[in-house]
């Protein structure tokens, strides 16, 4: 088994076979069959080097004996969400992804994103070129028509700018 590993002395980052990892009981560390080797400073131990976050995962994946890919269960691609609640949207209560959304209310969303051409929150439009960009936008205009489904229309005046200033006021003193 392969680990990312930084060394702490010459922070080189490196890959090292540690052969096969187990949990010490003791420590609470892992321990690893082979020795950790730096390419310039030799022999290492674990508290000489740094996990890098593809180490972790890999270290991750070799003490809890399951493959990176068993994560994403193929079977749950059919159903939505990650847990029942109330939808931000529609107020009812389904299955809401991350923001808060219904399935419904999602796919709303995601049009309307696409109809004010804010490419950066879109996930449809993510990476796409400009020209299919526009493609994308005109198919969604054709099938479920201009209007804005949930979101309220993006507006960029100074009005709307000058909406989180607020107006300073004299104070008067009193005399007294």
């Amino acid at each position: 088994m392969e680990i990312n590993f930084k060394c702490k002395k010459c922070g080189v980052i490196f890959d090292c076979d540690i052969g096969a990892v187990t949990l010490s009981d003791d420590y609470e560390r892992p321990v690893f069959q082979n020795r950790i080797i730096c390419p310039k400073c030799g022999q290492r131990s674990i508290e000489d080097v740094f996990l890098t976050e593809l180490g972790q995962s890999q270290l991750t994946e070799a003490t809890l004996d399951f493959e990176h890919d068993e994560l994403i269960d193929s079977d749950s691609e059919d159903s939505f969400g990650h847990y029942q609640g109330e939808c931000q949207g529609c107020d009812t209560f389904f299955p809401v992804d991350e923001t808060g959304l219904c399935e419904q209310c999602a796919g709303k969303l995601e049009r309307d994103l696409i109809r004010e051409r804010q490419w950066d929150y879109s996930v449809m439009a993510y990476g796409a070129p400009t020209e299919k960009r526009e493609e994308l936008r005109k198919a969604v205009v054709d099938k479920y028509g201009e209007k804005l489904e949930l979101i309220l229309p993006f507006k960029d005046s100074k009005k709307t700018a000058s909406l989180g200033k607020r107006k300073k006021r004299k104070s008067k003193k009193r005399n007294r």
